[in-house]
């Protein structure tokens, strides 16, 4: 399979710190109150107080962030500033509003419009509209994704969420990882909380991985390390070379609360950036059930986090449980997706293992250029007869699509 690395440079010098090779180039809930979003990391403020306070009194409440640039994908950042343009929008607010779109062409040709009408504003100069014309022109917006049929999945780039194996890693993690990697799986995803994964720390497990040649390119921690922990979250991450840790949210919150969140994993991804990690954030179902005259928690996410900063974990399962397939993601948010959590859904809506259910994953697979991806996880939450064996069905099955 072909394979590009691309990493964006800012036009201010900020550089990215994901430099790993991207996936596919050719082509359980942290129940945490409201209060606890407050609290400072690092010697930070924490999430901004305000943030999300003046919600509804703009035309673009809970849009995209001011602090990012005008983004259509890590390999085409304009460098851009996001400038607010009226009525409390930006920039992409105004290209976005009417995403996802039908064609390439239709997508370059609202670009053109609305940033020349940006220009005569002033708040675009002639060759900042200039770049931006150009990052869209070159981007993958509105481009067909055809599942042709004669392409295979990079099993490099295929790893396994931990949750799958928790009943056997900490009583047998030598063994349930040999029998892992036995079956073709290059890379984990362990899954608990900084300083403690099935029993292990991250020092103490990256050995037992090494020994059976899986790397460990992401490490799931709770949101309370983030606020509380990052030194521990970095130090594991550095340990076991993890270049992601990801967190997930709690069914309780309001967008108000997923305001708040965006603005920590903005504050924490600054800080690991510098250390070469990315943030990223793992839904359920219920981000995009909890919404606002037609905007989601998940799009609050999306679209109040820096790119440079934030990726979103797709959970495939949980978003198509609640009738949001994956690649209508893809086209909404092209390039926010670099790790994707691979779980079928079943007829009855049970979990199944990858390729036994629902979900079309070759459509998946053929998109997710345009979402970005770098790494797939396959996850069964209640695996059957036991996490090895549907693991190992999954990673099967993946070795023989064809999409």
């Amino acid at each position: 399979m072909e394979r590009t690395t691309s990493a964006s440079t800012r036009s201010t010098g900020r550089s990215t710190a994901r430099g790993m090779r991207p996936w596919l180039a050719a082509a359980a809930a942290a129940a945490l109150s409201l209060p606890l979003l407050a609290v400072s990391v690092a010697g930070g403020t924490g999430a901004a107080a305000d943030t999300g306070a003046t919600a509804g009194t703009s035309a673009c409440a809970y849009g995209y962030t001011s602090q990012a640039t005008v983004w259509f994908g890590a390999d085409v950042d304009s460098g851009v500033p996001n400038r607010e343009t009226r009525d409390g929008c930006t920039v992409m607010d105004e290209i976005m509003a009417d995403a996802p779109f039908a064609t390439h062409g239709r997508f370059v040709r609202t670009v053109d419009s609305v940033t020349r009408d940006l220009v005569r504003e002033q708040v675009l100069t002639s060759g900042e509209r200039r770049d931006i014309i150009h990052a869209a022109a070159a981007s993958r917006v509105g481009r067909p994704h055809p599942v042709t049929g004669t392409r295979s999945v990079d099993l490099s780039a295929i790893g396994l969420v931990g949750y799958t194996v928790r009943a056997t890693m900490p009583t047998d993690a030598p063994g349930t990882l040999a029998a892992l990697a036995a079956c073709g799986f290059q890379n984990i995803e362990p899954s608990g909380g900084a300083g403690s994964f099935y029993g292990y720390s991250a020092a103490e497990l990256a050995p037992l991985t090494e020994e059976v040649g899986m790397a460990v390119p992401s490490l799931g921690v709770s949101l309370s390390n983030l606020q509380n922990d990052l030194d521990l979250v970095i130090s594991e991450a550095h340990a076991i070379g993890a270049r992601y840790v990801r967190i997930s949210g709690s069914s309780s919150w309001t967008l108000a609360d997923y305001s708040r969140t965006a603005s920590l994993l903005n504050e924490v991804g600054e800080r690991l950036r510098a250390e070469g990690i990315t943030v990223a954030y793992h839904n359920h179902g219920w981000e995009f059930e909890t919404a606002e005259d037609g905007v989601t928690g998940y799009d609050v996410l999306v679209r109040e986090t820096d790119p440079e900063l934030v990726t979103m974990e797709l959970d495939v399962y949980w978003a198509a449980s609640v009738g949001v397939p994956a690649t209508d993601l893809f086209q909404r948010y092209p390039g926010r997706f670099e790790l994707l959590h691979l779980k079928d859904l079943a007829a009855d809506g049970s979990f199944a293992d990858v390729g036994e259910g629902t979900i079309d994953f070759a459509e998946i697979f053929a998109a997710a250029p345009l979402a970005g991806v770098r790494y797939g996880f396959t996850e069964h939450d209640q695996p059957s007869p036991d996490g090895v064996t549907s693991a190992c069905t999954s990673i099967g099955n993946l070795a023989a699509l064809r999409y």
